[in-house]
């Protein structure tokens, strides 16, 4: 697009950005103060993370590049996060966001950046893009009294909770960097990022003990359900992290627990954790029905996406792709940043990837969106193979990138 200009934010850009936020987001209730320190005092990002479009000397659009670290097989791979994206109001509709993020992938992907992580408001946009969906939670609505079964979990000699304060907030802290580790595209943590934006006020955290070890944690923010009657609340989970029964039991116990207080409670969870499979009674605290005679118990949201940027730089992150030996060559359909081919010869411990060489007699070949699902471990080979989303070629190549690429479900819990 002629007269479009690119450039990182710098400090003088504060009235024009600021001008810019509040035209994109007019509801979000936000002082001139508290979005000065979200954009230059972010424990996550700095003003250099932002990129502007100009048309001239006017600000049209703009968006941040979080850089965020991600863990994936227990390795650290580096990911840039999108958030914040904004057009100006009366320069919508002219193709700036897809300039800007035609711009933003050229540039990571020149700086060898493995991929790219975002939440979208306009799916089928990212889609033509280039990203594939990567999360979705289950989120329930259900009456505390519905937990009831729960509250004796506390009485096991060994289990208990802790609400978090300064004296406990580096178990909190200890225990979500090792279970991120051990996880898949969860993010890296910084300590500021869980005093000023997790754990803060009106926010509370719950830590789960089996005896002196942590093993899970909620975080949450009391709602009030009728304005006439403040004793009366809503506990709306911000986060669970539950990775074993003990955990879940716990923490379950702990809001069964707070009943007379809390009259219902709105958890979001991952799909492997299913509560509708804990509870004697799992129907949504509205008791609506869908298709006539099934009771609704969670809502079903498509959440976070993931797209491959530098395809070699993310097949020699670091991954050890379950230990696999061999080679694929990968050929890979990319609109914005052009096909791409490349053979990749799996060591058991890594692996490496040229775009020379022969052809291997295993192909892999599909769409950049549809390999980032199957990359990141969203979609397994063999559901690739079996709804026709990608293609293979060899007589094992199925099996033998289903063992490579077999990963834990995403989950990032982070919302940016």
């Amino acid at each position: 697009m002629m007269g479009l200009k690119f450039r990182l934010a710098a400090s003088d850009d504060w009235e024009q950005f600021n001008r810019l936020y509040k035209l994109c987001y007019p509801l979000i209730d936000t002082t001139e103060e508290q979005r000065h320190n979200y954009f230059s005092a972010n424990p996550r990002c700095s003003l250099d993370d932002i990129i502007m479009v100009l048309d001239g000397k006017e600000i049209v659009a703009s968006m941040i590049a979080y850089p965020f670290t991600m863990f994936q097989e227990g390795i650290e791979s580096f990911a840039i996060g999108i958030g914040n994206v904004m057009v100006s109001p009366e320069r919508r509709k002219e193709g700036l966001a897809g300039e800007m993020m035609q711009y933003g992938l050229e540039k990571w992907e020149s700086e060898d950046v493995p991929a790219s992580m975002l939440y979208p408001f306009q799916h089928c946009f990212y889609r033509y893009m280039g990203w594939g969906y990567a999360g979705e939670i289950r989120q329930y609505n259900i009456f505390t009294e519905q937990l009831a079964d729960f509250s004796e979990a506390l009485e096991a000699d060994d289990l208990r909770v802790e609400i978090v304060t300064e004296q406990n907030f580096d178990d909190l802290f200890n225990f979500y960097d090792a279970m991120a580790r051990q996880g898949n595209c969860m993010l890296k943590r910084n300590e500021l990022f869980w005093s000023q934006y997790m754990l803060a006020p009106p926010r509370y955290g719950v830590l789960a003990y089996d005896g002196a070890e942590v093993v899970g944690y909620l975080i949450y923010t009391p709602e009030e359900v009728n304005p006439s009657d403040p004793f009366v609340q809503q506990m709306v989970v911000k986060e669970w992290f539950a990775p074993s029964l003990d955990a879940r039991d716990a923490l379950l116990g702990f809001i069964a627990r707070q009943s007379d207080q809390i009259e219902s409670v709105q958890l979001p969870l991952q799909p492997n954790e299913p509560l509708h499979l804990w509870l004697d009674d799992p129907r949504n605290r509205e008791r609506k029905m869908i298709h006539r005679l099934y009771a609704k118990t969670a809502e079903v949201g498509l959440g976070w996406m993931y797209r491959l940027v530098n395809l070699k730089a993310a097949f020699e992150s670091g991954r050890r792709f379950n230990g696999v030996k061999g080679d694929l060559t990968v050929e890979m359909e990319d609109e914005q940043l052009g096909d791409r081919k490349l053979n990749v010869v799996f060591s058991g411990s890594g692996a490496k990837a040229d775009g020379k060489g022969g052809k291997s007699k295993r192909l892999l070949s599909g769409e950049v969106d549809m390999l980032s699902q199957l990359f990141c471990g969203y979609m397994s080979a063999q559901q690739a193979y079996d709804f026709g989303l990608l293609e293979f070629e060899g007589s094992d190549t199925v099996d033998f990138c289903q063992q490579a690429f077999a990963l834990p479900p995403p989950a990032c819990f982070d919302l940016f």
